[in-house]
């Protein structure tokens, strides 16, 4: 039985609530309308692999209905006023506007894929972010002003990059429910050139990418100087997660300024995204695990984990 009350006792402690406080931003950043679950999950690991893809969806695409929903379109369902097939996605940097003039109602097909997002999926995205927030700000006053070697849950730091994608959430108040390849098949959506809103996309694209590469990074600072200070264990730990994202991010930022046919080619770029997202929910996890464990760092990774020397 005391068993039993311990670990009912560290599961009300602050850090297994923050860890799983922060995990469903991971599900609302990687939502897919793919009907198979597998798709899905696959969607949510290429994420979590590269946050430049999360955050590139919610920030650039933007909470327009119609460019939430045609983003899911391959470029083979777009054409121009010549009528001929786009080369690439007309996304990001490659973006234009639908034509006033269509072959087809766009209105009635983007309808049937869109959904309002009710109250309750409002309020799940608010829960995320409201420790995601907390978890960061103790994390950076511990670091800033603790003396004490207690550890703390960086998960909250690591996943600060989601937080516009779940502002987007809340307030563009559509999501993309049906699969848009299964709604509008072989039909031809006619799009115009926008130069001016190319030329702004040229910028907030790259600062996308810059940002979610960089700002991962500030965890493994703020790993360093909180308490023991040092290069430790836990910030190497980290330092491998931010490796990962900073190199898919630069990945993805190249695939895309070289032009996307399709969100699933080139096929072997997706697979080895989807393979990292994998990778980094292996290391989350084991990160949860050890926050609260510090002497499981020893036991696994050896005596160069030791911070007894520290004085903790």
């Amino acid at each position: 039985m005391s068993d039993f009350s311990q670990f009912i006792h560290k599961l009300s402690e602050p850090i297994p609530q923050y860890v799983l406080g922060c995990l469903p931003a991971i599900a609302i950043v990687g939502a897919s309308p793919a009907n198979k679950f597998t798709q899905k999950l696959i969607w949510i690991l290429r994420c979590l692999g590269c946050p430049f893809i999360g955050i590139f969806y919610s920030v650039n695409v933007g909470g327009h209905k119609q460019s939430r929903c045609l983003f899911w379109l391959p470029a083979n369902n777009f054409k121009n006023n010549a009528n001929g097939e786009l080369s690439y996605r007309p996304v990001g940097l490659y973006t234009m506007k639908p034509s006033a003039n269509q072959d087809i109602d766009l209105e009635e097909y983007v309808d049937r894929c869109i959904a309002k997002i009710s109250v309750l999926e409002r309020l799940s995205s608010i829960i995320p972010m409201y420790y995601i927030v907390v978890g960061a700000l103790e994390g950076i006053s511990r670091a800033a002003g603790s003396a004490v070697c207690e550890d703390w849950p960086y998960i909250p730091l690591l996943l600060f990059w989601t937080i516009p994608a779940l502002w987007r959430r809340v307030s563009s108040g559509n999501l993309v429910v049906k699969d848009p390849k299964k709604e509008f098949r072989d039909q031809k959506i006619i799009m115009d050139d926008d130069p001016d809103d190319r030329s702004h996309k040229c910028f907030t694209v790259f600062l996308t990418a810059f940002v979610s590469t960089i700002f991962p990074w500030i965890t493994v600072l703020l790993a360093y100087y909180t308490p023991p200070i040092g290069y430790y264990c836990r910030s190497k730990y980290i330092t491998i997660i931010c490796s990962i994202w900073s190199f898919n991010n630069a990945l993805a930022y190249l695939c895309h300024l070289k032009g996307e046919k399709d969100l699933t080619k080139p096929r072997i770029f997706h697979a080895w995204i989807s393979f990292c997202g994998f990778i980094v929910a292996i290391l989350l996890i084991v990160l949860g695990v050890f926050n609260k464990n510090p002497a499981w760092w020893v036991g696994l990774f050896g005596q160069s984990c030791d911070v007894s020397s520290a004085g903790c």
